[in-house]
This record gives structure tokens, sequence and C-alpha cells, in this order.
């Protein structure tokens, strides 16, 4: 079987591109606590991207929630444990 290298390097490489542009975006976070939150922010959204999630639709979603959630079931609000279809804005639907 062949394997074609560049794609698969072009595919590495913009996986890649977020996390070069999130280290230089770090640098103006303006404080250690600012890099952490916007470190966190990063990371949510990358893996919502690699489970095949809208970003913004789950941003809304958990942040809608996330107050009212119990701490001890947190992991429901992970990107793979949503059900499908509830990272919609139902507001836009209309």
């Amino acid at each position: 079987m062949m394997v074609n290298w560049k794609s698969t390097t072009t595919l590495r490489k913009r996986a890649l591109r977020a996390v070069a542009l999130g280290r230089k975006n770090y640098l103006f976070a303006g404080s250690d606590r600012g890099g952490e939150s916007a470190a966190a922010i990063y990371s949510l959204i990358g893996t919502a991207k690699l489970n095949g999630v809208d970003p913004e639709g789950y941003l809304r979603n958990v942040l809608s929630r996330i107050a009212e959630h119990p701490i001890n079931r947190i992991e429901e609000l992970l990107p793979w444990k949503l059900p499908q279809g509830s990272t919609e804005d139902s507001s836009r639907a209309a």
C-alpha cells in the first residue's frame, strides 16, 4: 500500500497551525492566569473540532449550562458526551 506522504504532511501541518498561532497569542494574554485561560479555551475549541462538533455552538451550549451543572457530573459536558444536535443554536434556526 502506497501512502501519500504529501497529504499526510499537509494534514499534520494544518493541525499544528492552531498550536503555533495560539503560542504566539499567549504572549499577549496579559498575565500567567490570562495565558492559562486562553489555553483552556483553545483546548476546548480544538477538542470540539476533533470530535466533529461546531466549536461556537458547543461553547454556547456549555456556557449556558455550566453554572447550574453539578460538578461531580462535569464530564457530561465534554464534546464527545453531548447528544447530537445539542450544540446547535436554536435562536438561529428560525
